[in-house]
């Protein structure tokens, strides 16, 4: 926040100064408006820029999908245009259908057409959870991994095979893991691979991996081993390294050198060198965290692996919390997006990246910073390559890690809405995500989809059929400018930015009651956590008239919203030299201070009026501007002016300010700080007054 006259200044406190005529400030927008261009060779500095949506990342829109009527998803796998959807439930709903109707039984695991959303014939029984799914390399089959004991009335404990096309179980193969469960798998023509918590497979010592014949389900000699639960498993590109992930301190008896994820050779088991185990830290085994950090889930595309992190602890037990993308090979990290939130599903398509999460601060990679009440996002998207380096993060702690200089890619202006379901007992929102195509699958325990019908699955597109409908957020009703006018023959109308679900820039309209054409057009971008204010401007009008206008806010795909009207009598005045001079300038704010009453500072140059709390309107005084007026400040904690919308304070900017005191006690001129309401509890470049009465 622009903060004026607050009681706050760098070391100590201090009280205010008693009259504040008038600030100018001359800044940098906050917003970088870049379109998803390559990276640059070598990677740049600085912090990656946040994107426009591009036909590569699918809309916002949720396409109608069969839903889950009584359970979660916890994981999926797809086979051509077929999406195998696993968990913990008894009944697929229709698309669009209310809760507890147009049901059909299914028993923890389902499949649908990822292109129609419609419910396959696809129908195994499965008397437990289901926590693991993956398919042969042929397509043929259909590998689930969990905790249960029965499939299609025969026993099959922990981790079964399946035709792809009938559900029924594969003849012959009919291996055994015993212990909690099978929660990651991963197969390769004649070898599949499993992970868990167990501790035998076929009534043989194993703990927590093995691996199986494709042929005979007989036991394989690969005897890699952990101490805590392995989650997730992928083969790296070109079937170099099983890559596995979980909550695991030790692998193969060595402790804390491959943490939450490691790589095994895939015939000997034998750890294997990787570079990213000597970054990503995240196990913990003893005392009260063990088990309580790791890496959710893995996924791959041609050319790397992705995996997720989580971190219930501090950053010794873990050391990450988001989505990071590692090189096939060497496995050196591509990037890290440092986001602080519990991570869960990721899904490549070679070009996006997709995360789910409970996401409540992301911003050194563009997106939202924490807010004053958290508030929780659950799907990202990502460029699949470097686009910058991660800043520091404002909440480097003993919980937060400081990855300043990393690689970071460029996050997408896409926020899907969901609501979070609390089935699994984890209480969050998307845990799995899939795709083929233009498509993707986000799977889970969620209850809706941007305030829509979509239970447990949906859907998203690049192209979906009925075009991007995601328009401007803020309704008419909700979204009122301001009018004034400050100098003889112009009409300036003020308005915060909209804000759309998957675009960063959107054009706006000012529109003036009995003209068919927008007198006034610009385009800005702006966020849901970040809406800047407009400013437009009307110049052929006549002093003494009133005029009504209108503000259209436009994406990209012609989705529009209209503001509320609001009118103005253009003065018979012009303004003084001095603030002709200042708005001519290209001022970002003028706050001139002059009104003799009322709470409201106007901003005359910019469009972030300030709100004006414990002080006198109307004090006599020259403020540089039309009036001779001033406003007087008390001096205590109750008496400052602060704009109400945040603005990131930018490295190369000037102010200027008028003011006169006899105040001996010092105080703030003009600052950022991080509460509009009063005193900050973060607040850096000040203009302020020291005791014996000298600026800095």
């Amino acid at each position: 926040m622009m903060i004026l006259a607050t009681t706050r200044k760098p070391s100590k406190r201090a009280r205010v100064l008693s009259i504040l005529a008038a600030a100018v400030l001359v800044g940098t927008g906050v917003l970088a408006v870049a379109p998803a261009a390559q990276a640059a060779d070598p990677l740049p500095s600085s912090p990656a820029p946040l994107l426009q949506r591009d036909t590569d990342v699918a809309t916002a829109d949720a396409l109608p999908t069969v839903q889950i009527d009584d359970g979660y998803v916890w994981a999926q796998t797809t086979i051509g245009t077929t999406v195998y959807a696993a968990g913990s439930f008894k009944n697929a709903r229709a698309a669009l259908a209310a809760p507890g109707t147009s049901l059909t039984p299914r028993t923890n695991i389902l499949a649908y057409d990822i292109t129609t959303g419609n419910l396959k014939p696809f129908a195994p029984q499965v008397n437990g959870v289901i926590k693991s799914i993956a398919a042969s390399p042929d397509g043929r089959r259909i590998y689930i991994g969990g905790s249960f004991s029965q499939v299609n009335g025969a026993t099959r404990y922990n981790f079964a095979a399946l035709d792809a096309s009938s559900g029924a179980l594969i003849a012959g193969f009919a291996p055994s893991v015993g212990g909690s469960g099978v929660y990651g798998i991963v197969a390769t023509g004649d070898t599949v691979y499993v992970g868990g918590r167990f501790t035998q497979g076929n009534g043989v010592a194993r703990a927590n991996l093995a691996a199986f014949s494709t042929t005979n389900g007989a036991l394989l000699s690969w005897t890699p081993s952990t101490d805590l639960q392995v989650d997730a498993m992928v083969m790296e590109p070109g079937n170099q390294k099983v890559i596995i992930a979980g909550r695991f301190y030790a692998v193969n008896g060595v402790g804390g050198e491959q943490r939450g994820i490691a790589a095994l050779d895939p015939a000997t088991g034998q750890t294997v060198p990787w570079a990213v185990t000597s970054i990503i830290k995240n196990g913990w085994a003893e005392g009260g965290n063990a088990g309580k950090s790791g890496i959710f889930t893995l996924a791959t595309d041609a050319g790397g692996v992705y995996g997720t992190g989580w971190t219930f602890a501090d950053v010794a037990t873990g050391n990450i919390e988001g989505t990071f993308a590692v090189n096939a090979g060497a496995g050196d990290l591509r990037w890290l997006a440092d986001c602080h939130g519990d991570h869960y599903g990721v899904w490549s398509t070679g070009k996006v990246v997709y995360s789910t999460s409970h996401t409540h601060q992301c911003d050194t990679v563009g997106l939202w910073p924490e807010q004053p009440t958290r508030q929780y996002r659950y799907l990202e998207a990502y460029t699949a390559d470097a686009r910058g380096t991660l800043p520091r993060t404002p909440s480097e702690s003993s919980i937060y890690k400081n990855w300043a200089g990393t690689p970071s890619p460029s996050a997408y202006a896409w926020y899907p809405d969901f609501t979070v379901g609390n089935t699994s007992g984890l209480g969050q929102a998307g845990l799995s995500i899939t795709g083929s195509g233009d498509f993707i699958s986000v799977a889970g325990e969620f209850g809706s989809v941007n305030n829509g019908r979509y239970q447990g699955i949906v859907r998203f597109s690049t192209k979906p059929s009925s075009g991007a409908k995601q328009g401007p957020r803020v309704a008419t009703a909700a979204w009122t400018p301001s009018a004034r006018s400050i100098a003889a023959g112009e009409a300036r109308v003020q308005i915060l930015a909209n804000w759309d679900r998957d675009d960063l820039n959107l054009t706006y309209e000012l529109r003036r009651s009995g003209r068919a054409t927008p007198v006034a057009t610009t385009s800005v971008a702006s966020t849901w956590w970040q809406r800047p204010g407009i400013v437009l401007k009307d110049t052929d009008v006549t002093a003494g008239q009133t005029y009504t206008y209108t503000v259209v806010a436009k994406d990209a795909n012609g989705n529009t919203v209209q503001s509320s009207p609001a009118s103005v009598t253009i003065a018979s005045e012009s303004a003084s030299a001095y603030a002709t001079a200042v708005i001519e300038d290209s001022a970002a704010h003028y706050w001139p201070l002059g009104e003799d009453s009322g709470s409201a500072g106007f901003d005359w140059a910019g469009s972030d009026d300030l709100t004006v709390k414990g002080a006198t309107r109307g004090a006599p005084g020259q403020n540089r501007a039309a009036s001779t007026t001033a406003t007087e400040f008390s001096g205590t904690d109750q008496s400052f002016a602060s704009t109400v919308t945040s603005e990131a304070g930018p490295n190369t900017f000037s102010v200027e300010a008028w003011f006169k005191t006899t105040s001996t006690s010092g105080g703030k001129i003009i600052g950022f700080g991080d509460n509009a309401g009063g005193t900050s509890g973060s607040y850096d470049r000040h203009v302020y007054l020291s005791n014996d009465g000298r600026v800095t």
